[in-house]
């Protein structure tokens, strides 16, 4: 538009004899004149372009925000969530954990040398066993479906372990001694085969233990970072 403005200016100019300055002066003045009108034009036009980006901006940021604040709600919820979980199962192991290698602990151990009382001893070694044992059961299945399948199967593996000695404890002295169906063993002692298995079986509880810890440690870390 602008162009076309001297254009017409030009034109009248020469159409009057190319040297009227007046003629010039004015359309000169026009052109300007026009040229501000185009440029407010454009101004205002690009200015109401902008106001509805940044209304578009600021509608999406809200919204973005609003999902974040979802997803840290949902975070923290998950980490609290199972940081209870393991922290109640982790209680029950520990103890399950401690009774079991209780059975047979592997170091000097002050058993009664009288034989009823040491029958009472042993007996009061498996049911503490038995009931540590079940609580850490109970606590892996009651909680399943909250926790991770990786974590489930190691607490699995370990309540395995433990349950394979204090399988191989309650045979020794339990059913050898009393139980009638066993009545043609009685007297029979644990193998050095056994022996070294409950020992493999007694040293992987415990390392077992130990990489889980630092697993679900590391895990919840994760969850945490992730806020």
């Amino acid at each position: 538009m602008i162009k076309e403005a001297f254009e017409i200016a030009g034109a009248v100019i020469l159409s009057l004899g190319g040297g009227s300055a007046i003629v010039w002066g004015l359309s000169s003045w026009l052109g300007k004149v026009w040229a501000n009108r185009i440029l407010e034009s454009e101004k205002v036009k690009y200015s109401k372009q902008i106001e509805e980006y940044k209304a578009e901006l600021e509608k999406s940021i809200s919204k973005i925000n609003a999902e974040q604040d979802k997803r840290l709600y949902i975070s923290k919820t998950q980490y609290d969530n199972e940081y209870k979980i393991y922290q109640n199962i982790w209680a029950k192991l520990n103890n399950c954990v401690l009774n079991t290698i209780a059975l047979y602990p592997g170091g000097i151990e002050n058993v009664p040398v009288d034989e009823k009382e040491k029958e009472e001893y042993q007996m009061d070694k498996h049911k503490k066993y038995v009931r540590a044992y079940n609580e850490f059961s109970r606590a892996i299945q009651d909680n399943a479906p909250f926790y991770t399948k990786k974590f489930y199967e190691s607490f699995v593996s370990i309540r395995n372990d433990c349950s394979s000695i204090g399988g191989l404890f309650f045979y020794y002295e339990w059913d050898i001694k009393y139980n009638l169906s066993y009545a043609l063993c009685r007297g029979e002692k644990m193998t050095g085969e056994e022996r070294r298995e409950m020992i493999e079986t007694r040293n992987r509880i415990v390392s077992s233990k130990d990489a889980l810890q630092d697993e679900i440690r590391e895990y919840l870390s994760g969850l945490r970072l992730q806020e």
